[in-house]
């Protein structure tokens, strides 16, 4: 019996780690009743509104398809967008349409396309905002949704560039 009993100390040292446990789960319950411009997201105990905001129905994206010459399209790896991930390459282009550069930049994807591998049955570059019902997206997994044009450009392939810089043949080159 005597094993189980308590030492002297041991019953307020638990209460006390238990106190302070239970102290910092409840602290981050302090946000839920201040208003909501006063409610802040916070490192370590966050509020976290980003789970807890109420989303849009609709969400607006910009980005860039392919048209391939039979009047198909697909969708262009973010790389030909420039360096970066593809948060990196999606600011980019946001930044692009918002500042109404769309037409320049492109027609240098456009440029860029003609001279990457596996890209050889595009013949158009288009920049469109797509408008997505996110419940349909995640729930059914559709991602259909109204395209609005932005900006398009025709790709051109110069003849006689069909070697790379050290001469392999393009078409050797395994995909």
């Amino acid at each position: 019996m005597d094993a189980e009993r308590w030492a002297p100390r041991e019953r307020g040292k638990a209460t006390l780690l238990a106190t302070v446990m239970l102290g910092a789960m409840l602290y981050p319950l302090r946000q839920h009743f201040r208003s909501a411009e006063k409610k802040a997201d916070g490192f370590p105990l966050s509020y976290y509104p980003m789970f807890s905001a109420r989303r849009r129905q609709y969400a607006n994206i910009n980005y860039i398809v392919g048209v391939m010459a039979d009047g198909s399209r697909g969708y262009l790896p973010h790389r030909l967008l420039g360096t970066g991930g593809l948060n990196q390459v999606r600011r980019q282009l946001n930044r692009v349409v918002r500042e109404e550069r769309a037409e320049s930049f492109v027609e240098l994807l456009a440029a860029r396309a003609s001279r990457e591998i596996g890209l050889e049955d595009v013949v158009r570059i288009e920049i469109v905002k797509g408008e997505f019902d996110l419940d349909n997206c995640m729930l059914k997994h559709q991602i259909e949704g109204e395209e609005t044009f932005i900006a398009g450009a025709d790709v051109v392939r110069v003849p006689g560039l069909e070697t790379l810089l050290d001469g392999t043949d393009v078409a050797a080159v395994p995909q």
